[in-house]
């Protein structure tokens, strides 16, 4: 056969290499479905192949000839796989006959060659929505998996065992109950939709700081609602000597104190607690402009000491 011929070349390109680690394995639907894609793009690029000379009768009898030919099967089979992926390769090696099967029996009747070839005839795939060797129904159903809000695990191939991850808005086995941080707005016993609660809420039953049933690290319970914490309002700073705390909604923030401040209260040069080594209290402010102050008698030096 000549696809036999032209697959084996690439196959013995690879016998020195060793095959992918399991971390990085494809499934054999992976590979059948990326198979699939090729083999359509090569209809594509074979199509009216060397063709275009002028001569449209003569072109349309000899094309009709090429257009279902082993030649034509033979250069699209050729660009099927990439010489390093061992999966797609050996897939070819092995179902050789039955991708010539459909090219001279089945096309016209099964025109869909993923269905045909990756789910009917080889058997690594499934319908989308079902999962696992016997392609059995997702939770909440083949038609909308884990009811529209997550994922199945193995949707579509032969693998997985059908559980649901769900979206970051929903939890549950079924993807139906409202995660934290979100409420239900709208329940059936086959859709469920969820919005998200107020910045201020762990859990809620509403859009508002209001509904909160559980409020946020952060904030806390206070009159009509979640209000934020103020933390930087502690008779501890939680920020370091040499920053000031900086309050924002929810949490806190520490910034550097000016450079002329040995701790300070705020941002600038007038909120020192002590000023640094080099600076001199001036006007409530560290600075270090030297002046002598001849009715005061006092002086402070410019620049740093």
């Amino acid at each position: 056969m000549f696809i036999a011929a032209a697959v084996s070349f690439y196959l013995l390109l690879m016998l020195h290499c060793p095959a992918p680690s399991s971390a990085t394995e494809k499934s054999p639907c992976d590979t059948c479905t990326k198979l699939v894609d090729r083999f359509h793009k090569g209809l594509e690029d074979t199509s009216k192949k060397n063709f275009g000379g002028g001569n449209t009768a003569w072109e349309e009898k000899t094309l009709s000839k090429y257009e279902t030919s082993e030649i034509r099967l033979v250069e699209i089979i050729e660009n099927l796989c990439d010489s390093s992926d061992f999966e797609c390769n050996v897939m070819v090696e092995e179902h050789e006959e039955q991708i010539e099967k459909w090219w001279f029996k089945m096309r016209k009747k099964y025109p869909d060659l993923r269905k045909w070839f990756c789910i009917e005839t080889i058997e690594v795939c499934c319908p989308s929505g079902t999962y696992g060797p016997d392609c059995v129904a997702c939770l909440g159903g083949a038609e909308r998996p884990c009811h529209g809000n997550g994922f199945c695990s193995g949707d579509g191939t032969r693998l997985g065992d059908g559980s649901c991850r769900c979206k970051a808005e929903y939890t549950g086995p079924f993807c139906l109950e409202c995660a934290d941080g979100y409420f239900s707005t709208g329940r059936n016993d086959t859709h469920s939709f969820c919005s998200e609660c107020h910045e201020s809420c762990k859990t809620c039953n509403g859009p508002t700081n209001t509904g909160c049933k559980e409020c946020k690290e952060g904030w806390t319970k206070g009159d009509g609602g979640c209000i934020d914490v103020d933390e930087c309002s502690a008779e501890t700073s939680p920020c370091k000597e040499t920053q000031y705390c900086l309050n924002t909604e929810g949490s806190f923030s520490c910034k550097r104190c000016h450079e002329s401040c040995a701790g300070c209260s705020g941002e600038g040069p007038d909120k020192c607690r002590d000023c640094a080594t080099g600076y001199l209290l001036d006007e409530d402010k560290c600075t270090g402009k030297s002046t002598f102050n001849l009715s005061k008698g006092t002086c402070s030096a410019e620049g740093r000491i």
